[in-house]
């Protein structure tokens, strides 16, 4: 593997400004890699090559010019997840009824790499709609593991997991809604960050449009979404995190002008829980290599002087439920109206035919929950889970204080094999509370298990204290290893 691809954006920037290396170079490295990888893992869905070169070829001139006042990312390349708007490239959300769909306008925290002088070299692969964690949709296929290709890279930011985890790009634009950026970056071994809820835009992201943020997207109908990081090395996550932050002017509900303190290093005396085998109801429990993958993160910690304590493993058991109601209590349409697109009807029962014959135009997740939907006479007023909900919050609150930390998995089991998942539907619950009570979380990697396939934690902060679960993921990633290569591919 060429060096280039084994280094932080950091520390690439930084060999561009010096003029140790051209953006021509560092792209042109990382373009041969996804050339080399992407036909087994079909994460990379568009290129923009040509485009990226042409580019690359104006920094490089720049840079003879003058090298100084270059921006954070000047000459480093990104993918971005294919839900979001990209200016010349499709925004499909994996839907046959938007394949043709081209966007002529960028997402603001695309806008926002690019300014920071980050070159795009294409989007990445999905589920259908970015419902379901796995990556596979009936516009572009399935994407596979870059560890193990009989595996899920994880959803819905699959694609940029993928590609991150091959060593493909070193930094990715993904979403998260339900886990959708920790658990593919814990599937494929590399990092990625859910902010704190109303830290950035969501202008941009599939499927809206600008003048929902005036029209549709107001208080409670205002969605679950977070944008956010996917690096493959910790350091990259902070600046990374401090250029897309902020209003944007469309998006009403995004923080004006949020802070982003420095890192730290203390850690003694710092309050740190540790949740190894959290009990969700409907989840399976946790696997003995990712719960002995938190010991050992608190394990570290205690030998350093903070204060390690076991948090109840009871305390999420609502989880599930609560996170149905909350999504529920905010929803402007269901998925079944969102699935069958500008069709008047959609048989779901003859879909669900056709995919015992291997043809179909939707993805089996989809069709389950649409039906779900179709026969759904439950109940309406959510008001009591809604207060369940907001009393967790404020208990965890509580119990984190203004600078402790939660350390918990970020799924029960490392990347499961194609279609597991099926078997296990809400595994996904244990990322997706955190998008509901708004705490910033980040998915850290801790090795490989004896099978070669990526552990990981979860590292949990207060509310607006992102700086501490990317601080405690850099410190991580000196002690436990970080990103390891995949050996076969």
């Amino acid at each position: 593997m060429n060096e280039l691809l084994k280094l932080s954006a950091v520390e690439l920037n930084k060999k561009i400004i010096s003029k140790q290396v051209s953006p021509t170079e560092v792209l042109e490295a990382h373009i041969a890699r996804i050339e080399q990888v992407n036909p087994a893992l079909n994460a990379m869905v568009e290129d923009d090559f040509v485009r990226a070169r042409k580019l690359a070829h104006e920094q490089t001139e720049q840079l003879a010019k003058d090298n100084t006042n270059l921006p954070v990312f000047f000459g480093v390349p990104f993918t971005v997840k294919e839900m979001f708007a990209y200016a010349g490239m499709k925004r499909t959300g994996g839907s046959i009824h938007r394949k043709n769909e081209v966007m002529d306008w960028d997402a603001t925290v695309v806008a926002r790499m690019k300014k920071a002088g980050a070159i795009p070299m294409g989007t990445t692969n999905v589920p259908e709609l970015g419902f379901w964690f796995e990556c596979y949709n009936p516009v572009y296929g399935r994407t596979n593991n870059p560890y193990d290709l009989g595996r899920t890279c994880g959803g819905s930011s699959g694609g940029e997991g993928a590609l991150l985890g091959a060593g493909a790009t070193p930094l990715g634009l993904g979403s998260d809604i339900g886990g959708s950026i920790r658990m593919p970056a814990s599937f494929c071994g590399v990092f990625g960050h859910k902010p704190s809820r109303y830290l950035l835009p969501l202008t941009g992201h599939f499927p809206f449009a600008q003048d929902d943020f005036h029209t549709t997207l107001l208080g409670e109908k205002y969605p679950y979404t977070s944008m956010g990081p996917m690096t493959r090395k910790a350091a990259d996550l902070y600046p990374m995190l401090k250029v897309l932050m902020g209003s944007d002017d469309v998006d009403q509900l995004t923080i004006k002008s949020p802070s982003l303190p420095e890192r730290t290093e203390e850690w003694a005396g710092r309050k740190i829980l540790i949740c190894p085998t959290p009990n969700f109801h409907r989840a399976r429990g946790t696997d003995d290599d990712m719960a002995q993958a938190v010991r050992n993160c608190g394990k570290l910690f205690k030998e350093l002087g903070a204060e390690v304590e076991e948090l109840d493993p009871r305390f999420f058991v609502r989880a599930v439920e609560l996170w149905f109601a909350a999504l529920k209590n905010s929803k402007t349409r269901n998925l079944y109206e969102t699935l069958m697109g500008p069709t008047q009807h959609l048989s779901v029962g003859k879909e669900i035919l056709k995919l015992t014959f291997g043809k179909g135009d939707y993805t089996l997740p989809n069709l389950l929950v649409s039906l779900a939907e179709i026969f759904d006479t439950g109940k309406k007023d959510f008001s009591e889970e809604m207060q369940a909900l907001a009393a967790m919050r404020a208990e965890l609150d509580a119990k984190l204080g203004d600078e402790g930390l939660l350390i918990l998995p970020p799924h029960p089991r490392v990347a499961p094999k194609h279609r597991a998942p099926l078997w296990s539907p809400f595994d996904f619950i244990y990322t997706a509370i955190f998008v509901t009570l708004g705490h910033p979380a980040t998915s850290v990697p801790m090795g490989l298990n004896d099978d070669g396939i990526p552990l990981g934690v979860q590292v949990v902060a207060p509310y607006m204290k992102d700086h501490l679960a990317l601080s405690c993921a850099e410190f991580l990633e000196t002690t436990f290893g970080g990103w390891q290569p995949p050996k076969n591919i």
